[in-house]
């Protein structure tokens, strides 16, 4: 309960009662316990009068070795994301339903749905709304509008479902993952990979389980890439169980860092001249953050798990941009590194720690997925590609591209002229206005 922006540094014991999706947020929470003897106060509250360290208990599995800059692949609870990865592959089934295969993707669905607490205070607020899910007439013939019924309706109440093993379920994800990967026949290599290291990881009274090891011996690369649907379900039933016994490779340091946020420090705001203690400024960003998000369509709507677009994402990071720049305020990411000790590049980013919004993308994922989708439209070569996504790289570093940065390093790395070997000068201009639209 107390993770972020929390200031006790006496703390010496944390205790990790839920899985921590962002590792960001992960090593904030760490943060509580890193706080030197030299920040406390009550030495008479510490074992000895003394701190020499922190006491870390977990009981969900949390990776604590996992670089807080890496990108979170997975923003949602992962049975929400297994949930929209089977029905993204029942999809691809709706013209063959009567197939084991379009079967076994509609019992696990139901299966899913099934878990669900309908006893739950939450959960019967809706109950009336989503009831025909757990009907068997729902399910005698699916048409689109009822996979997005079950997506935008039934799929956000997943995380609602109590007692998940999270280790157990992960390995579920990348396995229905891999089914919809093949079934769409769209690069699967890195999910076999990350499947194969997991198998890895297994002990020896699991892989040597004799009937286990059949299965132990389908997780490398090209047994992998020839399963079939019925191999990948009989993989995920038989190993998903044994998740939880899984070897941890890294080891977990102990944590001296420095005390770098000073609460009796000051912010300078230059146009203003005026010096605002560390406290005070952190108050007004979090009561201005608050006030622009109270009534904010896209944030209502992803608090109700609703799906929003790229462009409602940009217009709420230009808006919190406008009004935390403000005079009176003047947020940047080095006032942000002085008042919160985070890293952050870009507002969305910000806002998603203060408000702990876990589904709440920062504007890197944005314009990754912008540029995904622009190089999925088109009909690009493999050359093509990489030059794009180098074009991605640098617009992210500049936030704005011209023709000329086209033709600086890196992306003279490909080539002095490889913008023109590879792009006609219409097509040079259109990624340059496309990249320039994301522009905040």
């Amino acid at each position: 309960m107390l993770d972020t922006g929390i200031d006790v540094p006496e703390a010496v014991n944390l205790v990790f009662m839920k899985p921590v999706q962002s590792p960001i947020k992960l090593q904030q929470m760490i943060g509580r316990g890193t706080r030197c003897q030299a920040a406390c106060y009550h030495l008479d509250w510490l074992p000895n009068c003394e701190k020499k360290g922190f006491l870390i208990l977990d009981f969900w599995e949390n990776n604590f070795s996992k670089d807080a800059v890496e990108v979170v692949d997975n923003s949602m609870p992962v049975l929400v994301t297994i949930f929209n990865t089977r029905l993204r592959l029942l999809e691809t089934y709706l013209d063959e339903q009567g197939t084991p295969e379009c079967q076994q993707v509609i019992a696990d669905l139901r299966a899913q749905i099934a878990q669900l607490p309908t006893e739950s205070f939450t959960l019967k607020r809706v109950l009336p709304e989503i009831e025909e899910a757990w009907q068997d007439g729902f399910w005698s013939f699916l048409v689109p509008s009822k996979l997005e019924f079950l997506k935008l309706k039934v799929a956000p109440h997943l995380r609602l479902v109590p007692g998940v093993d999270v280790a157990a379920a992960t390995f579920i994800s990348k396995v229905e993952r891999l089914k919809w990967l093949q079934r769409t026949g769209k690069n699967a290599s890195q999910t076999i990979q990350s499947i194969a290291e997991d198998a890895a990881l297994l002990p020896d009274f699991v892989t040597q389980d004799p009937h286990l090891q059949p299965l132990v011996r389908m997780c490398n690369p090209e047994a992998l890439q020839g399963a079939t649907h019925a191999d990948l379900t009989r993989l995920r039933n038989g190993l998903a169980p044994q998740m939880k016994y899984k070897k941890r490779p890294d080891t977990f340091l102990l944590l001296d860092l420095p005390d770098f946020i000073a609460l009796s420090g000051y912010i300078l705001l230059i146009q203003s001249g005026e010096q605002v203690y560390v406290a005070e400024y952190r108050r007004r960003v979090e009561q201005r953050i608050l006030d622009l998000v109270a009534d904010h369509p896209t944030v209502q709507a992803i608090q109700r798990s609703e799906t929003v677009d790229d462009w409602q994402l940009l217009a709420l990071e230009r808006t919190l941009q406008t009004e935390l720049s403000a005079s009176d305020l003047e947020l940047s990411p080095e006032n942000i590194r002085k008042a919160y000790g985070l890293k952050v590049d870009s507002f969305l980013a910000f806002a998603r720690q203060v408000l702990e919004l876990d589904g709440l993308p920062d504007y890197k994922e944005l314009v990754q997925h912008q540029f995904e989708a622009y190089i999925t439209a088109h009909h690009y070569n493999a050359d093509q590609i990489r030059f794009l996504r180098a074009v991605q790289s640098v617009f992210l570093q500049k936030r704005r591209l011209e023709m000329a940065d086209l033709y600086e390093p890196p992306l003279t790395n490909f080539g002095a002229d490889a913008v023109e070997r590879w792009f006609t000068e219409q097509e040079a201009r259109e990624i340059v206005a496309f990249a320039n639209h994301l522009e905040v």
